[in-house]
C-alpha cells in the first residue's frame, strides 16, 4: 500500500466492518425462526457476529493509535474478513448465501488498496473459504451441489480481482507520480524563498487589495521594521509614497519617477483577476551608490598605487640630492633653513607614498586564534626596544580572564601602531607628561573583547568627528590624512569596529584632562566566557 492511502483503506475498511457487524448483531435480536438463513448452526452464527463486532470495535482503536505498521494490520483483517463470512456462509447452512457474495467486498477493497498478487490470494482464499463451507453444509458432493453457482462466484472473484487491482495500480501510481510533484513543488517553494530571503533587494508582494503578503528581511530593514510585524499589513502603513506609486500603476498610468529616495522601485503583475498580486522590487540605492564608490575608491587607489611608485626614485633622487648641497661649504647660513624646508617636505612626501603603497599593498587576512593578554605584553616589550617614546607614555591595562580571539597578527600590529602614533602626534597635551593608556577588556563576561587606546590630550572637536576616516584628511600640515583611514580599513577586513569618543573611555575610564580621545577596537563575538576578573594594571617605564 501506499503510504498516502494506507490508513485511508484501513478506516474504511474498518467502517465498513463495524457496519456488517452491528447489523449482524442487530438481526439476532429477532426470533431465529424468522430468519431463514440461519436455521441449522444458530449459535456458531451468533458467536462468528459477536466476534466479529468486537474485532471491528478492536480493530478501529488500532488505527487511531497508529503504533502499529500499516501493512501487518490490513493483511490480518482482509484474512479474518475471508474467515469470518466463511463461518457465516456455513453457519446459514445455505451455501452459497448472501455472506458467500460478500467475500467479494474485502476483494475489491483489496485491488485498491494492495493491488498486485495479494489481490490474486485474497481472491483464491475467498473461493477456497466459500468451496469448504458448500462442502462442510452438504456433507458432500452430490446431485444438488450447487457447482455453477460456485463457478460463477469464483469467476466473479478473479474478475473484480483483476479489474481492481488494474485499478488500484493506476491510482497508486497517478497518487505516487502527484506526490513526486508535490515534493519537487514545495522543494521549488523553499529554495524560491530562501532566495527571496537572502536578496539584498527588498521584496515585497502585496495582493488585490494592498495588503503585505511576503517580505523580505532586506525591504523589512528599509521600512524600519520585523519581517512578521509586517505582514497581513496594508501597504499604506509601511510606506504611504509606496501605496501611491502602486495605485497609480494599478490604473494603467505611467509612473512619473520609479525612484523615490534613497530607492529605486520595480513593479511586476503576478496572477490574474482576483488572485492578482503585485511583486515590488525595492532596491537601496544609498547602498548601490556606496558599492559604486568604492569600486572608484579600489581603481584610483590603485591609480594612485601606481603613481606613487614612479614618484618614489625621482623623489629619492631629490632627497639625496639636497642633503650633498646641505653639506657644501658655499651654502650661506641665510640658506640652511630653506634646505630644511626642502628636507621635510621630502621626508612627508615619502611618508605618504609609503602609506598609499601599504594601503595599496593589503593583502587578505590571515586569521590566527590570538590570545591578546600575552600578544599585548609581548607587543609592549618590543615597543621598550624600538618604540621608546611610545614606551615612556603607555599604560598597559589588561585583565586578568583570558581573552582569545580570531584575527589577522599582522593586520593587529600595524592597526594598533597606526593608532598609538596618531596619539603620539595629536593626543599630546599643551602641558604636562603625555599619557596614552592601551586597555584590554570585557564589560561582562559575555560581551565582545575590546581594546581601548585613550590619551589625555586636547581630543577632537564635533565638528571635524565626521571627517577623521576620511583619505587625506589631517589637522596637522605635515600629516598624510591616510592613518586613520587605513586603521578603519584593517578594522573592516577583520570584521572589527572602530569608534571614537572624547573624556570619557567606553569602558568609563576618564582621561586626567576631561577631554582627549578614545578609539575603541572591538572584535567580533567568537564564544561565550563563563567568568570575569578584576583587571591589573601594567606600567610602562
Amino acid at each position: 500500500m501506499r503510504e498516502s492511502g494506507d490508513w485511508r483503506a484501513l478506516r474504511l475498511l474498518s467502517l465498513y466492518r463495524m457496519v456488517l457487524g452491528g447489523a449482524l448483531v442487530t438481526l439476532l435480536l429477532l426470533p431465529v425462526e424468522k430468519l431463514s438463513f440461519v436455521n441449522q448452526q444458530s449459535a456458531l452464527f451468533s458467536m462468528t457476529a459477536l466476534v466479529y463486532l468486537i474485532l471491528s470495535i478492536g480493530f478501529s482503536f488500532g488505527i487511531g493509535s497508529r503504533d502499529v505498521s500499516r501493512q501487518v494490520p490490513f493483511v490480518f483483517q482482509m484474512l479474518i474478513d475471508l474467515a469470518v463470512l466463511s463461518l457465516l456462509d456455513f453457519a446459514s447452512g445455505a451455501s452459497p448465501s448472501v455472506f458467500a457474495t460478500l467475500t467479494l467486498v474485502p476483494v475489491t477493497f483489496a485491488g485498491f488498496w494492495q493491488p498486485g498478487r495479494w489481490t490474486q490470494l485474497y481472491a483464491l482464499l475467498a473461493i477456497i473459504g466459500v468451496l469448504l463451507a458448500s462442502m462442510s453444509a452438504r456433507e458432500w458432493v452430490d446431485e444438488s451441489f450447487p457447482l455453477a453457482d460456485l463457478g460463477v462466484l469464483a469467476l466473479a472473484h478473479l474478475t473484480i480481482a483483476l479489474v481492481s487491482g488494474l485499478a488500484g495500480r493506476s491510482v497508486a501510481d497517478t497518487r505516487f507520480q502527484m506526490g513526486q510533484k508535490e515534493l519537487d513543488l514545495e522543494s521549488l517553494t523553499q529554495l524560491n524563498a530562501l532566495i527571496v530571503q537572502r536578496m539584498d533587494e527588498g521584496v515585497v508582494v502585496v495582493d488585490s487589495d494592498d495588503v503585505v503578503r511576503l517580505i523580505n528581511p532586506s525591504a523589512a530593514d528599509l521600512f524600519g521594521i520585523r519581517p512578521e510585524n509586517a505582514l497581513h499589513r496594508p501597504l499604506s502603513e509601511l510606506s504611504r509614497p509606496l501605496d501611491d506609486l502602486l495605485k497609480v500603476w494599478r490604473k494603467g498610468e505611467k509612473l512619473e519617477s520609479e525612484r523615490i529616495l534613497p530607492l529605486r522601485l520595480q513593479l511586476t503583475a503576478t496572477g490574474r483577476g482576483r488572485d492578482q498580486r503585485a511583486l515590488l522590487m525595492l532596491e537601496n540605492m544609498e547602498q548601490q551608490d556606496s558599492r559604486l564608490q568604492r569600486e572608484k575608491l579600489a581603481a584610483l587607489g590603485r591609480l594612485t598605487a601606481s603613481l606613487a611608485h614612479e614618484i618614489r626614485n625621482p623623489l629619492a633622487a631629490i632627497s639625496h640630492a639636497t642633503q650633498l648641497l646641505a653639506e657644501s661649504p658655499s651654502l650661506s647660513d641665510q640658506d640652511q633653513p630653506l634646505i630644511s624646508i626642502q628636507l621635510g617636505q621630502v621626508r612627508r612626501l615619502n611618508r605618504l607614498i609609503q602609506d598609499v603603497l601599504t594601503l595599496s599593498r593589503r593583502k587578505t587576512p590571515q586569521w590566527e586564534d590570538l590570545e591578546l593578554n600575552s600578544w599585548l605584553e609581548a607587543l609592549r616589550e618590543e615597543w621598550r626596544l624600538s618604540w621608546p617614546d611610545l614606551y615612556r607614555s603607555l599604560r598597559l591595562s589588561i585583565e586578568d580572564s583570558l581573552i582569545q580571539v580570531r584575527a589577522d597578527p599582522d593586520h593587529l600590529r600595524q592597526l594598533l601602531t597606526l593608532l598609538l602614533d596618531n596619539s603620539l602626534r595629536h593626543g599630546v597635551p599643551e602641558t604636562g607628561e603625555a599619557i596614552i593608556r592601551l586597555s584590554l577588556y570585557r564589560e561582562d563576561p559575555n560581551a565582545t573583547p575590546c581594546i581601548e587606546i585613550m590619551d589625555n590630550g586636547p581630543g577632537i572637536t564635533d565638528d571635524k568627528l565626521g571627517m577623521i576616516y576620511e583619505p587625506f584628511y589631517s589637522t596637522r600640515h605635515e600629516g598624510t590624512g591616510l592613518g586613520l583611514y587605513i586603521a578603519k580599513e584593517l578594522c573592516e577586513a577583520n570584521y572589527c569596529e572602530l569608534k571614537y569618543s572624547t573624556g570619557v573611555g567606553y569602558s568609563g575610564t576618564q582621561t586626567r584632562s576631561a577631554k582627549g580621545g578614545c578609539f575603541r577596537i572591538t572584535f567580533p563575538m567568537e564564544r561565550p566566557v563563563k567568568s570575569v576578573s578584576s583587571s591589573k594594571e601594567a606600567v610602562s617605564g
